[in-house]
């Protein structure tokens, strides 16, 4: 891809917030799309350029069935240059549902009193591990809740002790990690151990909407969570994954949100990012799952 980070009107500073949010409704409300640019804008991304916010919004804003089409099969075209036929697997394994947080979505949530708590200990996590080696798998991401046990090096341990796992003829070759922000130093920790991604969603980068489904907890502190991951590059971690939890917000501003954060790391640390994730939560729109499958392979795929 070809990184060519543009200006906005929040300027791009390490660990600094960088979400304008009526900046992004200028773009949805005000870019009116016609053929031409349309198609300009698909071949921007046919020729592995990421696209700026102007550049998506003309393709979220576009309505013609035809030119939907043409937009979905540039996507198609794109996807076979970066990856052809190529499909990666990775198994998830929750090590620990522990959390102080109270997310109104997630079932780990601190006031969810019915749940029964468990956080593996050595023996079964080397148990689950070698059950899902005899799957096949050779990536795994861990998966954390946010409680003061999942310390940076209780995660750097559980890393260690999933890599160690040698059965068969099998064993895993990275292991990726979902969990909590940490600081500089944890974040340090943690890549000492070896770890392949970093995944930190951000859920939804509208703030009101943030703070309205996060009512306590660490992760209540919007600003934390969206710097999180300009602390893990600042620690090394150079293989980061974000997200939105589309349902929370409208799909349209956190289509633009993800690539405001991917402007945020081109422009701050000259890198583009390699992994965009698209989990979804009631979606409400039946436009989401075509227009997310192709903005996530014009915008975000292969940075």
């Amino acid at each position: 891809m070809i990184y060519t980070p543009q200006t906005y009107r929040i300027p791009d500073k390490r660990m600094q917030p960088f979400i304008d949010a009526d900046e992004i409704w200028g773009f949805i409300n005000d870019v009116k799309p016609d053929k031409h640019r349309v198609r300009d804008v698909i071949q921007a991304s046919l020729d592995k350029k990421r696209l700026s916010l102007e550049e998506t919004a003309v393709l979220i804003n576009a309505d013609d069935p035809e030119l939907i089409e043409e937009i979905k099969e540039g996507a198609r075209e794109l996807k076979e240059k970066v990856y052809g036929e190529r499909i990666v697997l990775f198994a998830p394994l929750y090590v620990g549902d522990l959390c102080t947080n109270n997310c109104q979505y997630c079932g780990f949530r601190s006031s969810n009193k019915g749940v029964k708590r468990i956080t593996l200990n050595e023996d079964e996590l080397v148990t689950e591990t070698k059950a899902l080696i005899d799957q096949g798998h050779k990536r795994l991401i861990l998966v954390y809740g946010e409680h003061p046990k999942y310390s940076a090096r209780f995660i750097a341990e559980t890393v260690n002790i999933v890599y160690n796992v040698k059965h068969g003829k099998g064993e895993i070759r990275r292991v990726n990690i979902n969990a909590a922000p940490f600081d500089i130093p944890g974040f340090r920790t943690i890549k000492e151990a070896g770890i392949g991604t970093f995944q930190i969603f951000q859920e939804t980068y509208h703030q009101p909407t943030y703070m309205k489904v996060h009512l306590g907890g660490i992760k209540r502190n919007y600003d934390w969570r969206l710097t999180a991951l300009d602390r893990a590059q600042e620690a090394g971690i150079d293989d980061v994954g974000i997200g939105a939890l589309f349902g929370l917000y409208d799909w349209r501003f956190e289509v633009l949100g993800l690539v405001r954060h991917v402007n945020h790391f081109e422009a701050v640390y000259n890198v583009g990012l390699i992994r965009s994730l698209f989990p979804g939560y009631k979606m409400p729109c039946r436009w989401i799952s075509t227009r997310i499958t192709w903005l996530k392979t014009m915008n975000l795929s292969g940075l």
